[in-house]
């Protein structure tokens, strides 16, 4: 019963390599200041893939430097890429529906890791088609 445990019940955990390939394909994207802000430097990105971003950004930061929560909330979202609350608020709920986030707690947010490659791979054919 314990090795079928073993097999079954996994930790939320990435190995460092696919932390490192993350973190590189984030950078096409933006980057994180040291107290934790999302920079997104792509221009032209819609909201929503802003805000994913942004929160995957902020989990990624937070293997690299412990200070940095992984967490993120509509409030810090909305000062840091400049969209209203409320907009962050609907568009991390879409999030949330379509798996890519996972609601800590009213207003708090965090990605889901087994969904990180999935939505960077959406944002790279989406906004960088054809650029290498």
């Amino acid at each position: 019963m314990e090795e079928l445990r073993k097999k079954f019940i996994v930790e939320e955990k990435l190995d460092e390599k696919m932390i490192t390939e993350y973190i590189e394909r984030s950078l096409r994207f933006g980057k994180v200041s040291i107290d934790g802000g999302v920079i997104i430097e792509k221009e032209g990105m819609a909201t929503k893939d802003q805000i994913g971003l942004a929160v995957v950004m902020r989990f990624l930061a937070n293997r690299l430097e412990k200070g940095i929560s992984a967490e993120v909330n509509t409030k810090e979202l909305s000062q840091n890429l400049g969209i209203p609350e409320d907009q962050v608020a609907a568009r991390l709920a879409d999030l949330r529906d379509e798996g890519v986030v996972i609601r800590v707690d009213k207003g708090v947010y965090r990605v889901n890791p087994t969904r990180i490659g999935r939505f960077l791979d959406y944002l790279e054919d989406k906004y960088l088609k054809g650029t290498k």
